[in-house]
């Protein structure tokens, strides 16, 4: 490819010398709208290097747009996947919880034959500043400052 391409730099420099060194008295005529317009061979080439730079630069807009959107949708669909897989996967172990459930309610009675014993420890236990010891979960910190259980609120 760029052995390609510095071959057609190439062609392209010979031309471009080859329209300068031609005499430019001789003049072409175009009409162009019901008017005859003179050109000299230089000013016909430029104008076609111009057509032919608007045209490479349209189709590189319409190349690269096509490659924009193949790619939004190439990513789309992997997204799509994805989320179908995703809702497989969910899918399948809900059926298998489901399974499980069905199975230990067949297997339970529904009566819990020993209660479940509370487990608190007393190095969990904190000191309120007077000394006394209050288990955990009666004391929250609630923005930074601590607030003491009164008796007389409702919770």
């Amino acid at each position: 490819m760029v052995l390609l391409g510095l071959l057609l730099i190439v062609v392209a420099v010979v031309v471009a010398v080859q329209v300068f060194m031609l005499d430019s008295t001789v003049t072409t005529s175009v009409s162009v709208l019901d008017r005859t317009l003179s050109f000299t061979s230089v000013e016909v080439f430029v104008a076609g290097a111009a057509t032919a730079v608007a045209l490479l630069l349209g189709l590189a807009l319409v190349v690269g747009g096509m490659h924009r959107s193949a790619l939004r949708r190439r990513r789309r669909r992997e997204a799509h996947l994805a989320e179908r897989n995703r809702v497989s996967r969910l899918e399948s172990e809900k059926r298998d919880l489901e399974k499980r459930l069905d199975t230990a309610d067949r297997d339970h009675t529904g009566v819990d034959d020993q209660p479940v014993p509370a487990q608190t420890r007393t190095e969990d236990a904190t000191l309120d500043p007077d000394g006394t010891r209050v288990p955990p979960d009666s004391d929250k910190l609630v923005a930074g400052a601590r607030h003491a259980h009164r008796p007389d609120e409702n919770h």
